[in-house]
């Protein structure tokens, strides 16, 4: 059967993960060699055999069978989903800087929330009902300063946290182990629906795909990988939330966590992690210390038809800018642009309401 001239970028992007044997990190550095993924896969098999492959994968490359992406190319042509590619606007900047960035995000609802400002709130999946109240609080509180929660649709505080969003009218993000044709666990299927009409579910797996025991560890890199920050509001020492909260301290972002009696195993988990230089929370207060820019208004949550749409080269640029205070020299490194070429661009963002010029640099809002 011919080879059809219309395929796009995206389908190769499919198709390079589905290999068997590549993952993102080596897809990662496939795409910077040969430019792009339509590149890799029009590639000889001596090419390919230099940048080091095995026999295995270059097969699985060079016959490639695109017909099998069918099923994917059709899901993302449904109302409400996307795929949403690493080297595209809507790809979250802070996710784009972990160590290793899923190559797609496959999503189900509003993929605008995705480049708003989010705090992670994760916790234990059997919570004492003061676990619960302050999972309510916090993220009450956290919407009304704009700030999306973002969580992993687990049951316990998890599903608290965005139930918590959705009744303060804020926004929420659902990162699920699961691909998006199914929700896990099932009792979620409700709130699955809620949040892909008022939010946004998010997976980096095929839509059919089902969890296995390296799912929600890599789920919880996702939800760490977005996010300024992550609350812990109840975990014990074993507890699977502190993987999230380590990933988290791996890239470099705040940690906070909410203490507890000492004779409670669910506080077991946040001891430790204060004891590892997580903050220690009890007020939103905590939080706002530790992300000034939150406190002080600076940031934006609102969609806001008042802010002009981007071009995909000015989209490219802003991803070069923090939601906390990015100085010029670091965006001029970041963006390799002339000082002219960055301040132009900076002063046309913050005319159109996309950046605030505050001293010391510039924040993304």
């Amino acid at each position: 059967m011919p080879e059809r001239q219309t395929r796009n970028e995206l389908e190769y992007l499919i198709a390079l993960k589905s290999i068997n044997g590549v993952g993102d990190a080596i897809a990662l550095k496939l795409l910077k060699h040969f430019s792009s993924a339509k590149q890799l896969f029009k590639s000889s098999r001596h090419d390919l055999k230099s940048v080091k492959l095995s026999a295995k994968i270059i097969s699985q490359i060079v016959n490639f069978d695109f017909s099998t992406l069918e099923p994917v190319l059709t899901w993302n042509k449904q109302p409400n989903c996307q795929i949403i590619p690493i080297n595209t606007p809507y790809y979250p900047p802070l996710l784009n800087q972990i160590n290793s960035p899923p190559l797609l995000l496959f999503t189900m609802g509003n993929p605008e929330i995705l480049t708003t400002p989010q705090i992670a709130i994760v916790g234990s999946r059997n919570p004492s009902a003061a676990g619960i109240a302050n999972t309510q609080a916090f993220c009450r509180a956290l919407s009304q300063k704009g700030i999306t929660i973002t969580s992993g649709l687990a049951r316990g505080i998890d599903g608290e946290a965005h139930r918590a969003a959705l009744e303060a009218k804020g926004y929420t993000i659902a990162v699920t182990g699961t691909g998006l044709n199914r929700v896990y666990p099932a009792s979620h299927r409700q709130l699955a629906h809620a949040i892909a009409q008022n939010g946004l579910l998010v997976s980096e797996k095929f839509p059919e795909d089902s969890h296995d025991a390296g799912s929600f560890p890599q789920r919880n890199r996702i939800i760490a990988g977005l996010s300024l920050g992550t609350l812990v509001i109840e975990a014990t020492r074993k507890s699977g939330t502190l993987i999230t909260a380590k990933y988290a301290m791996e890239e470099g972002r705040e940690v906070f966590a909410m203490p507890g009696s000492i004779h409670n195993p669910l506080t077991k988990g946040c001891h430790h992690l204060i004891k590892q230089g997580a903050k220690l929370t009890e007020t939103l207060d905590d939080i706002l210390q530790e992300i000034p820019c939150i406190a002080k208004g600076q940031l934006d949550l609102s969609l806001s038809a008042e802010k002009k749409p981007l071009s995909p080269e000015n989209a490219e640029f802003l991803k070069h800018i923090d939601y906390e205070l990015t100085n010029i020299d670091t965006i001029i490194n970041r963006s390799s642009l002339t000082v002219e070429a960055v301040t132009n661009k900076l002063l046309m963002l913050e005319l159109e309401g996309w950046v605030i010029n505050s001293a010391g640099g510039f924040i993304r809002q």
